[in-house]
């Protein structure tokens, strides 16, 4: 029996806050190099992964899904043109809003891994529509069906931040141009290891069981950055 592909999806929601212009660059730049890291990974792993890219750059002016479940090789690098920092930092909007719709996409697949990385530079002080209490609700049943959640932050406690919405994994930030390009390849590296063991799943073993996948999934999600 051919093994189908597992689809997966890379879901990176940046903040674009007033904060991120001094960094505004490097912010760039680290995307791009997660761009790469994941057209490296498709070639890798082409004959069992297909790649998808979202990229949701966030402020109080409201969400720019500048991709949305993009095919990652018709995906191009972001510009100054597309990132432009100002205002506040409604983070659980940004989080609600666009997990939300991303689960909507899912669920209807057969096998689909999902990846989401949140970036930000300060803790929520600006959304409208959800609360701490719902996007951990929304994250606790994600992380059932096999998601895996990072969150990167500097200038605010991040593990107590990334904990309230029920997010371990966690890397805090130097935010410098030099600490931005360490927390980015950090990145990278967590995410390569997580493609590999993805085929640990059920493109190795076609017979295998949803549940079990999924339990498989949840338990790398839960060791994103451990070697």
């Amino acid at each position: 029996m051919e093994a189908k592909k597992t689809q997966v999806y890379n879901l990176i929601i940046l903040d674009k806050s007033g904060s991120m212009d001094s960094i505004r660059a490097a912010a760039i730049n680290g995307y791009n190099e997660t761009l790469g890291a994941i057209k490296a990974a498709q070639l890798k792993h082409n004959d069992t992964q297909e790649h998808f890219i979202s990229l949701a750059a966030f402020c109080s002016c409201g969400v720019d899904m500048i991709y949305d479940c993009t095919p990652i090789n018709e995906a191009t690098k972001l510009t100054k043109d597309k990132y432009n920092p100002c205002c506040l930092t409604p983070l659980y909007d940004a989080i609600g809003i666009t997990v939300k719709a991303l689960s909507k996409k899912t669920d209807a697949l057969e096998d689909a891994a999902v990846l989401v990385t949140i970036i930000t530079d300060g803790a929520e002080n600006a959304s409208a529509e959800w609360s701490g209490q719902a996007v951990k609700a929304l994250i606790d049943e994600r992380k059932e069906e096999g998601w895996m959640f990072s969150y990167i932050g500097a200038d605010h406690d991040v593990e107590s931040a990334a904990a309230s919405i029920s997010i371990t994994n966690t890397v805090v930030w130097d935010k410098s141009e030099a600490g931005t390009t360490a927390v980015i390849d950090n990145e990278n590296d967590a995410r390569s290891r997580f493609y590999d063991k993805v085929n640990l799943c059920g493109v190795i073993n076609p017979f295998m069981q949803p549940s079990a996948i999924k339990k498989m999934r949840k338990q790398f999600a839960e060791e994103y950055y451990k070697e």
